[in-house]
């Protein structure tokens, strides 16, 4: 969601080209759907860096001084000789020019969003004015889109397989290709207990990786002003009912500052059939005591190897808040990318 995000705060201030990385073919810098934002004077998010990035960037800029709002050009790029980087595959890049007034599909997509729905994002390529419709469900394309597409992009919305992009050729009117992209949030949900020194550096931490976070204590302003919009802080003197209702799958981190409520959330968590992952800060002796303590509660031995205590990748050592922050980020990482 934050390029949404980002290109309607953009749009609210100057004109821009917004850059998307539509196909890829063989090895490249980033995956298809990964998008920037160039102004005149400002950049925006990223499409892999490197040469690309730049010859993208001095294309763009040249079409905010040539173009009309409303233009797009589709540009084949090889990343071996020609453009000197050692990924070697090919990308596919759609520049689109707006003029500083947010269009109305980027608003049907946040709105999309903000209730939980996927949507595809159906474009119109390989002509020179961009034209893009929102697919929510069976009635969000209407007649907007020809037959061929719109059952396409129904398909996509309804399951996806491998690919979250796809490509129609000829689906249109004569010379009209469209560009079929799966857009929903891929977020982990994250559930951390305590707004501490380590639990602020650990949301500091993950609040760019691809988790949507809810950051729950008791405790009155300990939660900084400006929060991402992946990040949702929850003020609560009953911390365990959160725990219940947290979505399924979810990852559980507790560092609360109390022993006592830390228990007291693992055993809530322990006793769900549905969490992907619970990690406790503290030592292995602390972990022995809460397993003791935790069986005596009624939780069986096996379900308590669940409990990960310490946290944190053993090649990472530290006891400073940013230090523990990095080794958590990145065990999630390892064992929840998929």
């Amino acid at each position: 969601m934050s390029w949404i995000v980002n290109l309607q705060n953009l749009l609210h201030e100057k004109p821009c080209v917004l850059v998307t990385l539509k196909l890829v073919s063989g090895s490249a810098p980033r995956d298809s759907g990964s998008r920037m934002m160039v102004a005149a004077d400002k950049v925006v998010g990223s499409i892999g860096g490197g040469n690309l990035e730049y010859q993208a960037t001095k294309m763009a800029r040249d079409l905010l001084v040539n173009k009309q709002s409303g233009y797009q050009e589709q540009k084949l790029y090889g990343l071996g000789p020609a453009l000197n980087q050692c990924c070697g595959g090919a990308v596919a890049l759609l520049y689109e020019v707006f003029d500083g007034s947010p269009p109305s599909w980027l608003e049907e997509l946040r709105l999309a969003f903000e209730n939980g729905r996927p949507a595809v994002l159906a474009s119109s390529v390989d002509v020179p004015a961009s034209r893009k419709v929102v697919v929510i469900s069976e009635n969000g394309a209407g007649g907007s889109l020809p037959q061929a597409v719109s059952t396409a992009a129904l398909a996509l919305l309804r399951g996806p397989g491998d690919s979250p992009t796809v490509g129609m050729e000829e689906a249109g009117a004569a010379g009209e290709n469209w560009w079929l992209e799966l857009v929903r949030e891929e977020r982990k949900p994250v559930i951390l207990f305590g707004a501490g020194h380590v639990g602020q550096a650990v949301a500091g931490a993950l609040s760019p990786l691809p988790f949507s976070l809810t950051w729950v204590d008791s405790r009155a302003a300990v939660f900084p002003r400006d929060l991402p919009t992946n990040i949702r802080a929850v003020r609560t003197s009953d911390p365990l009912d959160i725990v219940s209702e947290a979505p399924p799958r979810s990852i559980f981190i507790v560092m609360t500052h109390s022993h006592q409520l830390d228990e007291d959330i693992c055993f809530e968590v322990l006793r769900r059939d549905n969490f992907t992952w619970l990690g406790l800060i503290g030592s292995a002796t602390k972990r022995r005591r809460f397993v003791h303590r935790l069986e005596q509660r009624g939780i069986e031995s096996a379900r308590l190897e669940a409990l990960v205590c310490p946290i944190g990748l053993a090649g990472i050592r530290g006891k400073q808040p940013a230090t523990i922050a990095l080794s958590l980020a990145a065990q999630l990482m390892t064992n929840h990318e998929d």
